[in-house]
């Protein structure tokens, strides 16, 4: 079960929850189950893994949630530290969310459990499996993320990534964090991963189905992970298979 300061779940911002439950059904295994008009939970096998919320918004995204005691309180302390509020809702019998950006625009969420404190299952095939922000500056990262949930950071290096960051409560792993390169063209943002049994046949059936490929890469140690883009447009990353 995940504690409060820990991501909890990853929810997909869409204004069309039917498209992605299309796309994502057949890709993933998922299954929709609608718990409150515009709320939809993903399950895998029975078990809540992710969930999709109906939003009006520019563009759809995944944004992982971090489980927290009370969301006015945490909403209050992030905006204090510099981020700025999306939006926020009450999923009756469910769940308190918001959605917040910090300071360099990365969507991060923050979700009050009632009681329904999130995914069910992590670290299983189908289930999320890494939650990692990129920024351009990780000593920003650092003391947003530090002072709001009090991870520390541990410096680790692997190929093909070189260094590397690791979010930690000791002893928990809380995510990773990975500064941007000015070639990879890319803004602050949260990626979510998910576990799979093949990510480069994950990603070519996400193309057939209507969706895009990205990159992909092998990680040692961590099998192959690769990026995937869904009719929508939101991002994201497969890992699989574990060596």
């Amino acid at each position: 079960m995940p504690v409060i300061g820990s991501f909890c779940t990853s929810v997909l911002r869409t204004t069309d929850p039917d498209r992605a439950v299309a796309f994502y059904g057949p890709l993933m295994g998922w299954t929709a189950h609608a718990s409150t008009p515009g709320h939809t939970f993903l399950k895998y096998d029975g078990k809540t893994v992710a969930s999709i919320h109906q939003v009006d918004a520019e563009h759809d995204e995944w944004v992982p949630h971090v489980l927290v005691e009370h969301i006015d309180t945490a909403v209050a302390d992030a905006a204090r530290l510099g981020a700025t509020l999306v939006d926020r809702q009450d999923v009756d019998g469910m769940a308190r969310i918001a959605t917040m950006r910090d300071r360099e625009g990365a969507a991060f969420g923050l979700w009050q459990a009632v009681p329904h404190a999130g995914a069910e299952v992590t670290d299983a095939r189908g289930s999320i499996w890494w939650i990692e922000l990129m920024t351009r500056d990780p000593a920003v990262g650092l003391d947003f993320y530090g002072r709001l949930f009090g991870w520390k950071v541990r410096e680790t290096s692997f190929e093909p990534i070189g260094l590397y960051r690791v979010f930690e409560r000791p002893p928990a792993q809380e995510g990773g964090m990975n500064q941007i390169r000015p070639e990879w063209e890319m803004t602050p943002v949260w990626f979510t991963f998910i576990s799979v049994d093949d990510c480069d046949g994950t990603m070519t059936r996400a193309c057939d189905i209507g969706g895009a490929a990205g990159w992909v890469h092998t990680v040692p140690k961590h099998g192959r992970i690769g990026s995937i883009y869904d009719p929508g447009g939101a991002c994201l990353i497969l890992r699989g298979p574990v060596p």
